[in-house]
């Protein structure tokens, strides 16, 4: 997937030279804000990573289609403002993923909407209890996750945009048969993110 990837993004480069851009290809990089439903711990309090590179396709003045790999690290924590007579004890998750979004992207002036979905493989995960030991054997979950995303962008200049992003689970990594022998989860986990990188276009 990777080298596909790379070698789309370096075919579009090529082709963007004429007076009219049919392709635009850049880099991003960013911060993710998330928390798991269903994992007891609340708010958007895990911070992570996001970066990568993107390919569009522009099909006319206002809209454009795209592909994106990305680096992604997602997941929750616990923060103070978590319910303090909660039984949980599971003090941070993190999952460090592979995704590959595909969008729909509307511009008008210097503002940009964008929707679709992504498909994510979760490369590995750490579950870390309260007392600091490490847990994630006793949660064990399935790599593949699908999400729905939405999210706006501002064109500082033609080369430097700033995207905040929307994104939420179709499905559960973590399934009721994973989890049922396990009192202090709830299921489904379906993680929700907010992102806010930047983008620069070449």
């Amino acid at each position: 997937m990777t080298l596909v990837a790379v070698s789309l993004f370096c075919s579009l480069q090529a082709q963007d030279s004429g007076p009219e851009r049919r392709f635009e290809a850049g880099v991003v990089a960013g911060l993710n804000l998330s928390q798991v439903d269903g994992d007891k711990l609340l708010g958007f309090y895990k911070y992570g990573f996001q970066g990568g590179i993107k390919a569009d396709a522009v099909l006319s003045e206002r809209w454009k289609v795209g592909i994106e790999l990305l680096f992604s690290q997602q997941g929750a924590r616990q923060s103070r403002f978590d319910n303090p007579s909660s039984e949980l004890d599971v003090e941070n998750i993190q999952f460090n993923m592979v995704e590959a979004p595909v969008l729909v992207h509307f511009r008008d002036w210097k503002l940009q909407f964008t929707a679709g979905g992504s498909y994510g493989n979760i490369i590995n995960y750490t579950v870390t209890e309260v007392t600091g030991e490490d847990g994630t054997e006793r949660h064990p979950i399935s790599q593949d996750v699908f999400s729905v995303i939405l999210g706006g962008s501002f064109y500082f200049t033609e080369n430097w945009v700033m995207d905040i992003r929307w994104s939420r689970w179709l499905n559960s990594p973590y399934s009721e048969e994973l989890a049922e022998a396990n009192d202090q989860t709830l299921v489904p986990w379906i993680g929700r993110n907010i992102t806010i990188r930047g983008c620069y276009l070449f």
